[in-house]
């Protein structure tokens, strides 16, 4: 690219060509030494990852992940909601049992009232301080 005549001085066109061809060498070259960097800082990171064992949390990490969700799917298959511990999901055997023992508890409420209604109406229509006392010694009695 010698100039016609003037000494291979160059001039500003000249000048601008090869700048813009220097710097589009250099960027390619940046970028080269960029990503081998990037590619270094990744393989510096996974060796950092391994050494302080942080590799090893994240497997352990992810099966205890794995054991969550089995144990919750478990939970489901058994009745109780994953989201409220004290939901039940109906048609579950978790709610035929709750249903059941309920049912079995409520009716010995019932049966209580019942027998507080008849011990109540048998005091009043007792005749003798006898009659009314062994009324009360049978509900003592029956714990």
């Amino acid at each position: 690219m010698k100039g016609n005549g003037d000494n291979g001085r160059i001039n500003n066109s000249q000048r601008k060509i090869l700048s813009q061809l220097a710097v589009e060498l250099l960027d390619k070259k940046i970028q080269r030494a960029r990503d081998e960097s990037g590619d270094l800082v990744a393989q510096i990171k996974a060796k950092v990852r391994e050494e302080l064992g942080v590799t090893a949390m994240d497997i352990e990490i992810e099966t205890m992940q794995k054991q969550i969700e089995t144990l919750q799917k478990k939970k489901e298959e058994l009745g109780f909601s994953k989201y409220n511990n004290d939901t039940l999901i109906h048609g579950s055997k978790a709610k035929l049992l709750v249903d059941q023992r309920a049912s079995s508890a409520n009716e010995k409420v019932r049966s209580l009232e019942d027998k507080k209604t008849e011990v109540v109406s048998r005091i009043w229509t007792s005749t003798t301080m006898t009659e009314a006392l062994a009324l009360l010694d049978e509900v003592k009695g029956d714990g």
